[in-house]
C-alpha cells in the first residue's frame, strides 16, 4: 500500500469520525438547552447562552467537548458543599440579577448584604449539582455507542 494511499485512507477515517461527533455533540447541545431551560438554570455569564460543544484534534486524540465555558460552570454542574464562598462574584451575581431585597423595617438592602446573605446560605446548606450535561450524556449513551460503532468510511 503506497504512502498516498494510507494518508487517503486516515483522511477518510478522521473525517468519518469527526463527522459523527459533530452529530452527537449537536443532539447533547440540544437536548442540554432543553434541560437548562426547564431547570430554569440562569447565572452571571448567561450559562445557557454559553453552552456548546467543540470537536477538538492532537496528535493522539479526537475529543468532543460539552459543556459551558462560563467560569462558575463547576458549581452549577457539580453543585458546591456548605462551605465559604468568595463575596465578590456572589455581589457581581446580585446585581446582574437586579435583585432588591428589603429588611423588616422595609429599607433596600444593598447589594454586598444581599451577597453576604446568599453566602451565609451557602455555607449552611451549599449548592445542589445540576449536572445536564452528564444526566443527558446518561441517558444517550447507548445512541451514542451506536452512532460510534455504525461509523462507515468510504474512499
Amino acid at each position: 500500500m503506497s504512502d498516498h494511499t494510507r494518508v487517503e485512507i486516515f483522511r477518510a477515517i478522521r473525517t468519518a469520525i469527526e463527522s459523527r461527533l459533530h452529530l452527537i455533540g449537536s443532539v447533547i447541545e440540544g437536548e442540554s438547552r432543553r434541560k437548562i431551560l426547564e431547570r430554569n438554570i440562569k447565572a452571571e455569564g448567561d450559562f445557557l447562552a454559553n453552552t456548546g460543544y467543540a470537536v477538538e484534534f492532537s496528535s493522539t486524540s479526537i475529543d468532543l467537548i460539552i459543556g459551558s465555558n462560563v467560569p462558575h460552570e463547576p458549581y452549577v454542574l457539580g453543585g458546591k458543599v456548605p462551605s465559604w464562598t468568595p463575596i465578590e462574584p456572589l455581589k457581581a451575581w446580585v446585581e446582574c440579577k437586579g435583585l432588591s431585597w428589603a429588611d423588616k423595617a422595609g429599607k433596600p438592602l444593598s447589594i454586598e448584604q444581599m451577597a453576604y446573605m446568599i453566602r451565609g446560605k451557602i455555607k449552611r446548606e451549599g449548592i445542589p449539582a445540576r449536572n445536564v450535561f452528564a444526566e443527558v450524556i446518561r441517558n444517550r449513551q447507548d445512541w451514542i455507542f451506536k452512532q460510534m460503532d455504525s461509523i462507515e468510511v468510504a474512499l
